[in-house]
């Protein structure tokens, strides 16, 4: 059946636009002129990651990483905000490393970058990617495992989920559809990466694990605190 434009909504001619033509192209087309974090306000993840949460403790420092300048500048183009923290879990002793980057802008040029373009980048190989769901009172988080090693050393599986504006988005066209959807409501959309990993060759003991560290972080924060990290819609 030929495509009917005359036919069919605003709001579907724009998705169909999405997808035939790049979300970039639409993008561009609407022109939103407000920022979802001037909605919002910006967060503050030093402020609201606590240090102590059900059974876990964090590290009294994180161990200092050395960047070079031209990787620095790139940093702070894509990001507005980065966070880390390493946990133990003190019940076994088994340490999870926390990290979040944030951007205020999440058009196409100043996307955030997922695990699986960063650690390569960084001597690591990526051994597999498997889409995946976080179970929380909040609804299902879309997520992603990826299971990543560097040298014969050091394997390091990992858990990651993407706030984009106010929803998770898992892998580019839903991030692209979701900037769409928010451009259709006049906002820029911000973007959260969430990644939770652990040094361990028990891949899938180590996610069981991750997806716990997440389930507990989430339950102790507050609504408003809980929507910086996946939304407040359903997921």
């Amino acid at each position: 059946m030929l495509f009917q434009p005359r036919r069919m909504g605003v709001a579907r001619l724009v998705v169909a636009m999405a997808i035939m033509l790049g979300s970039v192209a639409v993008a561009e087309y609407i022109k939103p002129t407000t920022y979802w974090a001037d909605h919002t306000g910006e967060p503050r993840y030093d402020q609201i990651i606590p240090a102590k949460f059900s059974q876990w403790v964090a590290l009294p420092f994180e161990p200092a990483n050395v960047i070079d300048p031209v990787q620095e500048a790139s940093l702070k183009r894509i990001y507005s905000q980065t966070f880390n923290r390493t946990f133990v879990h003190q019940p076994t002793g088994r340490v999870i490393m926390l990290s979040i980057a944030y951007g205020r802008d999440q058009s196409n040029d100043t996307q955030l970058h997922t695990p699986e373009q960063c650690y390569p980048s960084q001597g690591f190989k990526v051994e597999s990617r498997e889409d995946t769901t976080v179970s929380t009172p909040w609804g299902d988080i879309k997520a992603v495992h990826v299971d990543t090693r560097l040298g014969a050393q050091r394997a390091e599986p990992l858990t990651y989920f993407i706030r984009v504006g106010n929803d998770v988005a898992r892998g580019s066209k839903e991030r692209n559809l979701e900037r769409i959807r928010m451009a259709m409501k006049g906002f820029l959309v911000d973007g959260t990466l969430v990644r939770v990993s652990e040094i361990s060759t028990d891949a899938q003991g180590s996610y069981r694990l991750q997806h716990q560290f997440l389930q507990e972080l989430l339950s102790s924060l507050t609504p408003d605190q809980r929507a910086y990290l996946i939304g407040r819609r359903s997921i």
